[in-house]
C-alpha cells in the first residue's frame, strides 16, 4: 500500500507552460484522508510553490529549494540547512570564474539576484517567486539555501556543469535542475535526504513509497521508493537511475499514476 507520494514539479507535475495539472487539487483531500502523505519536492522557493497549492497548502508537505528547506501543512518548518557566509562567496567566486551566467542567492522565503532580468522572470505568473533586486549578491547572508544559476551564453547545461564543479570545495554539490538552470548546494542536502527524513519521522518504508521526477535533482530521491517514476521526457541517463518510466509531463502522467497505485 502506498503511505507517501512525493513529486517534482517542473517537467513533472507540471506541463512545460509551467501549469499544474489541476486534477491534483481534487485528489489532494481524498489523499490525506486515506492516509496518504503528499509531498512537493522541487529547487524552487518555498512561496512560488506555496502559491500553485495555496487552497490545499494544509493537506500537504513541501521540500523546496532541493531538500534544503521542508515545510509542513504551511505552519511547520521540519527542516532547514543554511549555507555559511564563505560558502556563499566561494559558489559565487566560482560561477564568476566561469561567466557567462546570472547567479540568484536563494534564502528560505526569497531568491534574490543582481539581474534585473531574471528578477523579472521569476516574479511573473509564470514562477510567482518572491525576489529582491540587490546591488551585490556578496551582501546577502540571512537564511541562504543554496546559489543557483541560469546560463546566458550558448554553453551547453553539461558543458557548464563540467567547468564550474571542479572550482567548487568537497563540502558543495553541483546538480543539473534544468534547462540551463544549475544549483550550488551542500553536501547530503539533496530532495533524497528530505525523503529519507520524512520517512522515518512517519514511519513509512521505500516499498510504500511513489516518487516522480526528471532532472538530476531528483535521482537521490528515486533511491528512496520502490515506486520510482523518471519522466518520459527526462534524459535516458536520468530514466536508468528510476524504477520505472512515466507518460510525458504534458499528458498529466503523475496524476494518471497517482490514480492507478491509491484507486481514487
Amino acid at each position: 500500500m502506498i503511505k507517501l507520494i512525493v513529486s517534482d514539479m517542473d517537467g513533472t507535475l507540471l506541463n512545460d507552460k509551467k501549469q499544474v495539472d489541476a486534477r491534483i487539487y481534487a485528489l489532494l483531500p481524498k489523499l490525506k484522508q486515506k492516509g496518504i502523505h503528499f509531498v512537493v519536492a522541487s529547487g524552487r522557493q518555498y512561496p512560488s510553490l506555496r502559491y500553485d497549492f495555496a487552497e490545499h497548502i494544509h493537506e500537504m508537505t513541501i521540500i523546496a529549494e532541493n531538500g534544503a528547506f521542508v515545510v509542513q501543512n504551511d505552519t511547520e518548518e521540519l527542516y532547514y540547512k543554511a549555507m555559511t557566509h564563505a560558502q556563499i562567496v566561494h559558489c559565487l567566486n566560482a560561477i564568476k570564474k566561469v561567466g557567462g551566467a546570472d547567479a540568484l542567492v536563494c534564502a528560505k522565503y526569497c531568491g534574490h539576484t543582481e539581474s534585473k532580468e531574471m528578477y523579472d522572470h521569476l516574479r511573473s505568473p509564470k514562477f510567482h517567486y518572491e525576489m529582491e533586486l540587490v546591488s551585490s549578491l556578496y551582501d546577502v547572508t540571512k537564511d541562504v539555501t543554496k546559489v543557483s544559476l541560469v546560463i546566458k551564453n550558448k554553453m551547453p547545461t553539461k558543458a557548464y556543469y563540467d567547468r564550474l564543479k571542479p572550482l567548487l570545495t568537497e563540502e558543495m554539490t553541483l546538480v543539473i535542475s534544468g534547462e540551463n538552470c544549475l544549483d550550488t548546494g551542500l553536501l547530503g542536502v539533496n530532495k533524497g535526504s528530505a525523503v529519507k527524513a520524512l520517512q522515518e519521522q512517519w514511519g513509512i518504508l521505500p516499498k510504500e513509497t511513489l516518487v516522480f521526477g526528471d532532472q538530476w535533482n531528483d535521482v537521490e530521491m528515486f533511491a528512496c521508493a520502490a515506486y520510482s517514476y523518471a519522466m518520459e521526457n527526462a534524459s535516458d541517463a536520468v530514466k536508468e537511475k528510476a524504477n520505472f518510466v512515466a507518460g510525458n509531463n504534458n499528458d498529466g502522467a503523475v496524476v494518471d499514476i497517482i490514480k492507478k497505485y491509491t484507486g481514487l
